[in-house]
């Protein structure tokens, strides 16, 4: 497929990603000033800078979005929160959802051109699934190694209880790592819908980046065009 082979750096994805970038950056400083924390464990901070990651992804390819994922990565080491800790935990989500939208773009096009639904819910399935299986191991690592357990158990035990979930010594890494999970699920699904608000404007899949349409439009079926079905 078109869009499996394309997706690769050249004049007009270097310049996607650097204005995506840039506007991941200043929407990840927006989301820190206005506070977005996830009430469960409040040290975890949605990000809306992830929707520019996201549309870089769709319109210029994998390769500009981890280039995008690597800039926003720089900025948040520079004027974001808790660092280095913070820069890395997301620079690992970032590039884990980026792999897990490749591969949901890749089964969503294996049969063809699709509905932009059908692309939607794949990406959107198998991005969360990575992203959350790769961000358990380094969250593990931070509750357990660098904050330490009792702290953290700690931290979160009142919000938790008021939920009518209570922490011990037994249950506490389970629950702070499955529902730092859950965040993880949550994030991508809120960036991905508002992605796909944009992505399916009339317009979008009808432009002309650098002399060609974007990178998503190769496996998005046009509305009202049918694919006619092959005989067994």
């Amino acid at each position: 497929m078109g869009t499996v082979s394309r997706g690769r750096l050249d004049t007009a994805s270097i310049a996607g990603s650097a204005i995506f970038s840039a506007l991941a950056i200043i929407l990840a400083a927006g989301s820190q000033a206005m506070g977005l924390n996830f009430p469960l464990v409040p040290y975890l901070q949605f990000d809306l800078g992830e929707v520019a990651i996201i549309l870089a992804f769709f319109i210029f390819g994998p390769a500009p979005a981890l280039v995008a994922s690597f800039v926003e990565f720089g900025g948040l080491m520079v004027f974001g929160q808790n660092i280095p800790i913070g820069p890395v935990l997301k620079l690992i989500a970032l590039v884990s959802t980026v792999a897990g939208l490749w591969a949901g773009t890749r089964i969503a096009a294996r049969s063809g051109r699709t509905s932009f639904l059908r692309l939607a819910g794949w990406t959107t399935v198998l991005g969360s699934a990575v992203r959350a299986v790769a961000m358990t191991v380094p969250n593990f690592y931070l509750v357990v190694y660098i904050y330490g357990l009792a702290a953290i158990e700690g931290f979160v035990r009142a919000p938790f209880a008021a939920v009518g979930i209570g922490l011990t010594s037994s249950n506490a890494l389970l629950v702070i790592l499955a529902f730092t999970a859950v965040f993880n699920v949550i994030q991508l699904v809120v960036v991905m819908g508002v992605s796909s608000l944009v992505l399916r404007v009339p317009s979008v899949p009808r432009l002309r980046v650098g002399g060609r349409t974007p990178w998503f439009a190769d496996v998005v079926q046009p509305p009202g065009v049918t694919v006619p079905r092959q005989r067994p």
